[in-house]
């Protein structure tokens, strides 16, 4: 097979490797845009330590008190009416008595979303869209893959549409984009009733973007999609909304998303979304990129789910030759780029 694309680039004939060493390949050729997962809401996982055990596991001790007139309901039916709670009454409901506590920790729905799942259940609480979102909904969007809107690995959920994204989409699809709603509201033109119809919350402080901007106030913004659709204009009118968010406009988008990994429900493992440090290393070296194509930092920029990375390294030259160069994995090769050894380009928040 003709190799396509650049010298250098794309190999000539599929890499062959054994099964046993994807996890191997993993850690050499490819990293976690950390990058990515800043620059929408996300909380230091320092915020997290004095609550990840208590939100998570019950006491250890019996309680007399039951739960009033659920006890009448079989346990199976019980947890099936946990399920179906909105986060923010389960999360009330859990402090209300001992005996709550430990049925709802008996959900293994509810010890997935808040062992993988933290950081969205802090966003939506904070935001209050809490109430809005189902503990199924939520199990649900943990176990999705694919980004709604592409198809492609997912490591983003819109908050105000309920939406898995990929972080191309976060930033360009038409139905991802968030406006602020006075710019909504003077846009399209909205009465007070159509804006009560509207889903919406007010931003958290925080950093965000590629940019890194920094913003300190608390904004009200709702889902430019949601206006249209409020506003009774033809599907082909969002266009209309593309200019609105070009540039600076194009940071609430990442105000109104959280990082969401991916939870495989049949093998228990966890997906956070992993890029190519060959694409990163062929940037470097002028073997893509070096006339500006685009096509080339979106190739870099991919995150692919680890079944889509390993497709990809059988044809990546550059990965293969990191591969190749650590001695298959028994140290760190020399090129690796310093953007894979960091995982991204942002400055460390911890």
């Amino acid at each position: 097979m003709a190799a396509l694309g650049p010298r250098g680039y794309r190999s000539v004939t599929e890499y062959r490797f054994h099964e046993e060493q994807t996890d191997a390949i993993i850690r050499v050729a490819a990293y976690h845009r950390k990058d990515y997962c800043r620059s929408v809401i996300w909380f230091s996982p320092r915020e997290h330590v004095s609550i990840s055990q208590s939100i998570a596991k019950p006491f250890r001790r019996t309680s007399n008190t039951g739960l009033g007139s659920l006890n009448r309901l079989p346990l199976e039916l019980l947890h099936d009416v946990f399920l179906r709670l909105d986060m923010h009454s389960l999360f009330y409901l859990r402090q209300a008595n001992l005996r709550s506590r430990q049925t709802v920790d008996s959900l293994k729905q509810y010890q997935v979303v808040v062992s993988h799942g933290l950081n969205l259940f802090c966003a939506l609480l904070r935001t209050r869209l809490a109430i809005g979102v189902s503990l199924f909904d939520f199990h649900n969007a943990l176990c999705t893959k694919a980004c709604d809107f592409c198809g492609e690995f997912g490591g983003f959920i819109s908050l105000l549409l309920w939406n898995r994204c990929c972080f191309k989409c976060l930033q360009g699809a038409l139905k991802a984009q968030v406006q602020p709603l006075a710019a909504v509201r003077k846009q399209f033109h909205l009465t007070k009733t159509e804006l009560g119809q509207l889903r919406s919350f007010k931003t958290l402080p925080g950093i965000y973007s590629m940019k890194e901007s920094v913003l300190k106030s608390r904004i009200t913004v709702v889902s430019v999609h949601q206006a249209i659709l409020v506003s009774g204009q033809q599907p082909h009118s969002q266009a209309q909304a593309q200019p609105a968010n070009s540039g600076r406009n194009q940071k609430f988008n990442f105000m109104g998303s959280c990082a969401l990994p991916y939870y495989d429900r049949r093998t228990g493992r966890v997906e956070h979304g992993m890029s190519c440090a060959g694409c990163q290393l062929a940037l470097e070296k002028d073997i893509i990129g070096s006339r500006g194509e685009i096509w080339a930092f979106e190739a870099r920029d991919k995150v692919y789910a680890q079944d889509g990375f390993m497709n990809h390294f059988r044809w990546c030259e550059q990965a293969q030759l990191l591969w190749r160069s650590s001695g298959e994995g028994t140290h760190q090769p020399t090129e690796l780029p310093e953007a894979a050894r960091r995982g991204g380009y942002f400055n460390s928040r911890e």
